[in-house]
């Protein structure tokens, strides 16, 4: 583990972006391993001339050799007097003070402090997409979802935001008169390489000044040459009251800043308190003083060439837009520059489409530029698949056009559908066993496949939804590979690339949309979408609790984003939010179901039919019956059944029957559904006949029975000791229960199998409701161990190029199938929240999903068999499996 970022390393170790560095010299950087990689990145801006520059280097040598002094708080040096002035010079002369400091950060809150005790008010307006800093108030400024800290925004109501270049916005927010300051990046940088409209901006000088708010221009990564000019201010014409400068000012060597602002600004307040221990040192000075010459001397040749080469980089750019427009698009200005990418044909694909919509593929395409062409780049990660372009202010024309050949293979790349070759790196697969990149593998293949959404007018719409998903084995990220994959990669190579997916996951666990879609029936339909994280369901569970939650968080968010009124949690989701409990704080106004109602009569169906619904004298096993999904199991078999085994782990008897009891006693007053004669229900009725004859009345009369008169029911039933005769009994050893079970049900979180089939009684039927699985089946074992909670849908479509758990076109689960059939019914309100959900309730989801189309599989219709990650694959059913595909 890395002791300063453990994150960061291990995020770019597994993208193969790592490099041990010897040597950086200009532009390039020189690798232990003899590599030359070319810097296109620049530190985010700050080497303004690249690494390491002579005339900067030689600046410090000069320095330290004549013990000139570094540190001299709070004596100011003579040089840092005159550097001041040269700064307020070369930036046109309307400044009076200099404020150095040593960060982008830390300027930014100078410039804060200054309006906020110049105006007396507090508050502070920014933009959309904005990036300021990393300290707390710069981050308060930063409107950034991956950079801030939600829980940590103690002061955001003094921090307001607005979109870029929007008039009305600005006027009205201005005009209010309650801003110390508005601080505007003239090119956003990190917020996606936007540009700010000129007439923007000049309104926003004219508002600023009329309101007697101070107007501030981050130029941090803007100024000092990267916009082809010594700052945007400058070559616009427009001067504001505080412009904010470091990333180049620091020569790519010392750490420094300045906040450089006029009189109207200034006060003997803000002199009186601000300090900094290491700001005006003489070493910053020497090498900011290098920086100001060499951009001035020679009438600005240095200048110049940016503009030349700025002009090189818009016709490269609009060359490949011109190329590949459906894939390929960029923003900025100068040598900052945002390049975008998208695969508009591989939108029925889960893991490109994810890949897009996370920012991962940006990631991917940074180290295939690296690994590939020894470029390196870094991608913007406010924007959802870009890389930024910011190249030394010297770099050659030669430079550039190496690059955009490089990064016209990576358009082809994603015109072939080659991510095979995007991400052989990681696997450490050599290219040379690939095909060449002209040859295209198209990432979805045309075959039974949803509408991403629907186009008709004549029917219901119902309600947008998003399902959250994530891999549950590593089965499924190999079978949501796109087709170059699985053309070109064994078996081996795609199950290690899918477990560094999955690995990666565990460490960056953002959700992204993985896919869209559309399902209808005959009367309506509801459009949707898969929102998925790569985290794996051991991983998730291992999460500490607040991360657990800010994970929940970020679903939920990009469920918002989209639009979604209707939020289905899959998997795990529900498990760590304890049936979705924990996030009913976070869903304001999204309608949600956890799934697990129609999951749990979906794999009793498969039992009733496997049955006969002849269950009288039949051993069932329920494993994982104090979980939702197995009390409602529990619930529904004891209508049919007269011998059910509750499993649980040793100690867990007594909770089994504690937790379990009162319903089934609550189901028996009830009587919502008629008993088989001689099951636990009837038993348990009859029992209050016989023993307490006073409750009698209340049994199937419609009237609710007194709390107290449940409890009563359940005590006598365990003083009396009567709990077997009912049909109930308890076990905690799983061979025990196994071998003497006609059928069993299991509905765990264990996270991986655990249940031995050799302890199956011969001729069981076992169905497999969790995921991962909690069977294992060994090869070439003929066990009837089948998947449950599955539902027939009312299309024979695939959602996306494959359903994501691999089962057959028109088949899905039972969880994602009652979020869609409650959002096409446009049902609003809470499903099947946590650990106890009434029966009632999911009998009335029952009905509904029916009614839009959703019907049980069942045991008569084909079932796939269970699958184990672990195993390699086989099938108690082949034969039906076959019919349904």
């Amino acid at each position: 583990m890395s002791l300063i970022n453990h994150y960061r390393k291990f995020l770019i170790g597994k993208l193969d972006l790592d490099l041990n560095i010897v040597k950086c010299e200009n532009n390039k950087i020189y690798t232990q391993d003899g590599r030359v990689v070319r810097d296109y990145l620049s530190q985010y801006g700050a080497l303004p001339f690249g690494h390491n520059p002579d005339f900067c280097a030689n600046a410090v040598i000069e320095h330290l050799q004549s013990k000139a002094p570094v540190f001299t708080q709070p004596v100011f040096q003579k040089a840092t007097e005159e550097f001041a002035q040269e700064l307020v010079e070369v930036l046109g002369g309307w400044a009076n003070h200099v404020t150095f400091t040593n960060s982008g950060a830390e300027t930014v809150e100078v410039g804060f402090k200054l309006a906020r005790i110049k105006t007396g008010r507090k508050k502070i307006l920014s933009v959309d997409r904005s990036f300021h800093g990393k300290t707390y108030s710069a981050l308060l400024a930063t409107n950034s979802r991956r950079h801030n800290i939600e829980h940590l925004r103690n002061d955001d109501k003094n921090f307001d935001k607005i979109t870029l270049n929007d008039f009305a916005a600005l006027e009205r927010e201005l005009e209010s008169q309650q801003y110390a300051a508005f601080i505007v990046e003239p090119i956003q940088g990190e917020g996606g390489m936007h540009v700010a409209d000129v007439a923007w901006l000049a309104r926003a000088r004219e508002l600023c000044s009329k309101n007697r708010t101070v107007l501030i221009f981050d130029e941090i990564q803007t100024g000092l040459g990267r916009s082809g000019g010594i700052c945007v201010a400058q070559d616009i014409g427009i001067t504001p009251d505080i412009l904010l400068l470091a990333k180049s000012l620091s020569g790519g060597l010392i750490p420094t800043g300045a906040a450089v602002y006029s009189s109207s600004v200034s006060t003997p307040e803000f002199d009186r308190k601000h300090s900094s221990t290491f700001a005006n040192n003489g070493l910053a000075t020497c090498v900011g003083r290098a920086v100001i010459r060499e951009l001035s001397k020679n009438d600005g040749a240095a200048l110049k060439h940016v503009k030349t080469i700025s002009a090189l980089v818009d016709d490269c750019c609009a060359q490949l837009t011109l190329r590949y427009p459906d894939i390929f698009s960029w923003r900025g200005a100068g040598l900052m520059r945002a390049f975008q990418f998208h695969d508009v044909q591989a939108d029925a694909n889960y893991i490109v489409t994810y890949l897009q919509n996370s920012g991962s593929l940006a990631w991917l395409i940074c180290s295939y530029l690296l690994n590939r062409h020894q470029m390196l780049v870094m991608p913007l990660l406010s924007d959802k698949c870009s890389i930024r372009f910011e190249p030394p202010l010297n770099s050659s024309a030669e430079d550039i056009a190496d690059f955009f050949i490089a990064l016209e293979q990576v358009c082809i790349l994603i015109n072939n559908g080659r991510y095979d070759i995007l991400m052989a790196g990681l696997i450490e697969k050599p290219y040379s066993e690939l095909p060449g990149l002209e040859q295209a593998f198209p990432a979805v293949v045309a075959q039974q496949t949803a509408a991403t959404q629907y186009a008709g007018q004549e029917k219901k719409r119902g309600k947008t939804f998003a399902f959250l998903m994530h891999f549950t084995v590593v089965d499924d990220c190999v079978r949501m590979l796109p087709q170059c994959f699985h053309r070109n990669f064994t078996e081996a190579e795609n199950r290690h690339l899918s477990s560094l997916i999955m690995e990666v996951g565990a460490v960056d666990t953002s959700p992204g949309v993985a896919l869209k879609f559309c399902v209808s029936n005959a009367h309506a339909f509801a459009n949707g979408m898969m929102i998925m994280s790569p985290i794996a369901p051991r991983d998730m569970m291992d999460l500490p609790a607040a991360e657990k939650e800010n994970l929940i968080k970020d679903y939920i968010a990009v469920a918002r984003r989209e639009g979604a009124e209707f939020l289905g949690l899959g998997a795990y989701t529900s498990v760590i939010t304890r049936g979705g409990e924990k996030m009913l704080d976070d869903i304001a106004g999204l309608s949600f179901t956890t799934g697990n109602s129609l999951t749990a009569i979906a794999t009793t169906e498969t039992v009733l039919e496997a049955s006969g619904r002849d269950l009288i004298g039949a051993v069932i096993s329920v494993i994982g019956a104090r979980g939702a999904v197995g009390k409602l199991m529990v619930s529904e078999l004891a209508h049919w059944g007269d011998n059910i085994i509750l499993m649980g782990r040793p100690g867990t008897e007594k909770h089994l029957l504690q937790e379990l009891l009162p319903s089934l006693c609550q189901l028996a007053f009830s009587a919502e559904q008629q008993a088989q004669p001689g099951s636990v229900i009837d038993n348990i009725q009859g029992y209050v006949h016989r023993a307490m004859p006073e409750l009698s009345e209340y049994i199937g009369a419609g009237k609710a029975v007194p709390a107290a008169g449940v409890a009563a029911v359940v005590d006598r039933i365990l003083a009396d000791d009567v709990v077997n005769s009912l049909g109930l009994s308890t076990c905690d050893c799983y061979k025990t229960a196994l071998e003497q079970s006609d059928y069993v049900v299991s509905a765990t979180s264990e996270g991986k199998p655990f249940l031995n089939t050799d302890f199956l009684k011969e001729g069981a039927i076992a169905i497999d409701t969790a995921r991962p699985f909690d069977f294992i089946v060994q090869p070439g074992q003929r066990v009837q161990v089948l998947e449950g909670g599955l539902v027939l849908q009312p299309e024979t479509l695939s959602y996306g190029d494959c359903n994501m758990v691999g089962l057959p076109p028109g088949v899905n689960l039972a969880c994602l199938s009652e979020t869609i059939a409650l959002a096409i019914e446009g049902c609003e309100g809470r499903f099947s929240v946590g650990k106890s959900i009434e029966y009632a309730q999911a009998r009335y989801v029952t009905d509904i999903a029916r009614k839009q189309g959703f019907l049980p599989l069942g045991y008569q219709a084909p079932a796939p068999a269970v699958q184990q990650a672990t195993v390699p694959e086989t099938s108690a059913n082949e034969e039906q499996l076959a019919e349904l595909s």
